[in-house]
């Protein structure tokens, strides 16, 4: 509702519109208004009267907890940040915040701020591995696969208001680094190759192929903790294969380069080489020749130098000996 206070003197007269945001001067000349003589009076007249406009809000203000992500993922023996943000209503003050963990048909208490009857708001399984921040945000060290479970934030008022939000934490364990075998150890054209990548099981794992980092090939397999790929091996097969093991809180790879007959790859690496070997006869002369001629060049200079400032002195003495020489 908006409404208008019209103050002159001690007289005191209100002006309602019907309509949120009218303006003033529309209001004031509207059959909505219910406007007795003094307030046109005064409106004519506005320069001897104080107008003041209040616009009355709706509600002053709730509890409102923000909460980053919903789910989160974490790590045995990492860290994770149980990341939310409250703000208060006005004129009112914080009473209490409180995180329990719901597991299953069990809820235990985690942190309770103010605790006046310990010296940390952390449980005791906490209080050495946990850390709070005055957003309400804790911060769970060393996680243990015990700690997953549904936390639970409850903000209490000073005039009693409560407000939860929750948060669903998963615990995993991170994946190894897998191991590459292939077999036979050495291929040839045309020959049925096996490339098998092996890992330690994990929680939520998965296994792929990637083929000189990009791609993934088709002709790949994988079953449980073992992820297998085939190759009927062609010159265009020696490239680099890496074997990617993965779950929600962790990554591992490892690459192997197809190891084959010279008739396979030679044709391939040869080249490479070769061209090394060359690069490096052309290069290693050049620098050699390069030092040579700086240390030839410098030496000159200090020589030449030394027999400048030898010629000057020998200059001066021989005036010192001689006056009568300088004229």
């Amino acid at each position: 509702m908006l409404a208008l206070s019209v103050i002159s003197g001690n007289a005191f007269y209100i002006c309602e519109s019907l309509d949120a945001m009218v303006s003033l001067s529309s209001c004031l000349v509207s059959s909505r208004c219910r406007l007795t003589q003094m307030c046109l009076y005064s409106y004519k007249h506005w320069h001897y009267i104080f107008i003041f406009i209040t616009i009355v809000p709706v509600s002053t203000g709730a509890l409102e907890i923000e909460v980053e992500h919903a789910t989160l993922y974490g790590a045995v023996g990492e860290s994770v940040l149980l990341s939310v943000n409250y703000s208060l209503p006005k004129e009112t003050k914080l009473l209490d915040i409180t995180w329990k963990l719901k597991q299953g048909l069990g809820t235990r208490k985690v942190y309770d701020f103010p605790n006046k009857m310990l010296s940390s708001p952390f449980i005791t399984n906490y209080e050495k591995r946990a850390e709070d921040f005055r957003n309400g945000s804790i911060l769970l060290k060393d996680l243990m696969s015990s700690d997953e479970g549904l936390y639970v934030i409850t903000i209490t008022t000073n005039d009693g208001i409560e407000k939860d939000r929750e948060i669903q934490l998963y615990i995993e364990a991170p994946v190894t680094m897998p191991s590459i075998t292939q077999s036979p150890q050495s291929a040839s054209r045309g020959e049925l190759v096996s490339l098998i990548c092996n890992a330690s099981r994990a929680a939520n794992m998965t296994m792929r192929w990637l083929e000189s980092n990009s791609s993934s090939p088709e002709n790949s397999f994988s079953d449980e903790n073992v992820m297998l790929l085939t190759l009927t091996v062609a010159p265009e097969d020696c490239r680099t294969y890496t074997c990617v093991v993965e779950n929600n809180v962790s990554r591992k790879q490892l690459s192997h380069t197809l190891n084959g007959s010279e008739e396979l790859c030679g044709s391939d690496i040869l080249p490479d080489q070769s061209s090394l070997w060359i690069s490096l006869g052309i290069l290693i002369p050049i620098a050699v020749c390069s030092i040579i001629i700086i240390i030839i060049v410098m030496g000159w200079c200090y020589k030449t130098k030394r027999e400048d400032r030898k010629k000057v002195k020998d200059e001066a003495e021989l005036q010192e000996m001689n006056p009568d020489l300088s004229k």
